[in-house]
């Protein structure tokens, strides 16, 4: 095949894709996707890495993963030179040697016998290494970041009431089990925990260091109170009158206005033709929050979607069927026929927004997504991708 890194960038520019989007798209560091198009592979903390970023980086733009990782392994048994006693032609060990090889297993195992006998204690990172026993740790009112392994869990304190958080498996992602549900969070990716079920999430998470091949290496998890108020241990929700999360009006002040763009029951929003350029929904001055989407189909149209980088679905619609889609931070969605599409956005609050995909026959890939405003804030996005 084309070289490794040849091929990564030619495709990438053939499909008009900037390294700064890729990255922000795959959560891969743009300076290992300008390694692995320069086949500098120097730069990676080790092979595992390698081959898991270019399985990623290829299946984003649509190329075949297996073969760049195979590429890549054949690459390295390539430059490494065969020792010269592998070109010497063997002989069969002589019988002397054979001899003195068993005298030498005799006296091994004796010694093994006498050190178990004589009940050596095991050092403690022998213990350590052999055995680990699931950590419990405690969260009140504070930021908290700690490389945590299966059976390990997080008591978190909010509003006088202790919610836990356990790790229950680790693999391309971790996966916590949550008294709101399963979250499953993949390296690089934010997720939020609305822990009251009040659609206004008090937690942010964040994995920031993952080993996809090896699971008893941990992942570091960061957690963060989404706001001052959820932060204040044993903090009874905002009193009547305080201002609501997201810019919501207080329940004993209705005339207070909302800080979100796209008001309930918004006229359709048309996209921006720009690729990249998003048209904003809604905005959030403190933390993001979970959407819903409402898919109405008024023709025939081949619909797939992708929710947080993880869960997939393609089907065929006709007119008349309907489709909902919950996510948490981001969804990708792809029709053949976008005039055929009628989606409606809706977030907590009651707010809403109509999205217009396109024409009749026109192919839409759009993208919904929280991102962070240049302010400090989070808005919720519409854009046109490739």
């Amino acid at each position: 095949m084309t070289a490794i890194g040849e091929q990564l960038r030619a495709t990438r520019e053939r499909k008009g894709l900037t390294l700064d989007r890729v990255a922000d798209e795959t959560n891969i560091a743009k300076r290992y996707l300008t390694a692995m198009e320069a086949e500098d592979f120097a730069v990676f903390p080790g092979d595992p890495y390698v081959i898991g970023f270019l399985r990623n980086y290829a299946e984003y733009l649509g190329l075949p993963s297996d073969e760049f990782a195979n590429a890549y392994k054949n690459m390295k048994i390539q430059e490494q030179p065969v020792p010269i006693q592998e070109l010497i032609p063997k002989r069969g060990p002589s019988p002397l040697a054979i001899g003195a090889a068993v005298v030498g297993a005799a006296v091994v195992i004796a010694v093994a016998l006498i050190v178990i006998v004589g009940g050596r204690k095991p050092t403690g990172e022998e213990v350590a290494t052999s055995r680990r026993n699931p950590m419990e740790y405690r969260v009140e009112g504070s930021s908290f970041e700690k490389r945590l392994y299966v059976g390990d869990s997080v008591l978190v304190s909010y509003a006088n009431e202790k919610y836990k958080l356990l790790v229950s498996r680790i693999d391309d992602a971790v996966t916590l089990e949550t008294p709101v549900g399963a979250s499953r969070l993949m390296l690089g990716e934010e997720g939020t925990l609305d822990l009251d079920r009040n659609n206004s999430p008090e937690l942010k998470l964040l994995v920031s260091d993952l080993s996809k091949k090896d699971s008893s290496k941990g992942a570091i998890l960061r957690l963060e109170y989404a706001s001052a108020a959820a932060a204040a241990s044993g903090a009874a929700p905002a009193a009547p009158g305080a201002a609501a999360q997201d810019g919501a009006a207080p329940a004993t002040s209705p005339a207070a206005a909302p800080t979100a763009v796209a008001p309930a029951a918004a006229a359709p929003v048309a996209l921006s033709a720009t690729p990249g350029k998003p048209v904003v929904l809604f905005e959030s001055a403190k933390t993001t929050y979970p959407f819903v989407v409402s898919v109405t189909f008024r023709g025939s149209c081949m619909f797939r979607y992708e929710v947080d980088k993880r869960d997939r679905d393609e089907r065929y619609y006709r007119k008349g069927d309907t489709v909902t889609v919950n996510a948490q931070n981001s969804l990708r969605l792809w029709a053949s026929n976008a005039q055929a599409v009628k989606m409606t956005v809706q977030a907590s609050g009651g707010k809403s927004a109509d999205l217009d995909l396109g024409g009749a026959g026109e192919v839409a890939v759009k993208r919904i997504a929280w991102t962070q405003a240049d302010s400090g804030g989070w808005v919720l996005g519409a854009a046109e991708v490739d």
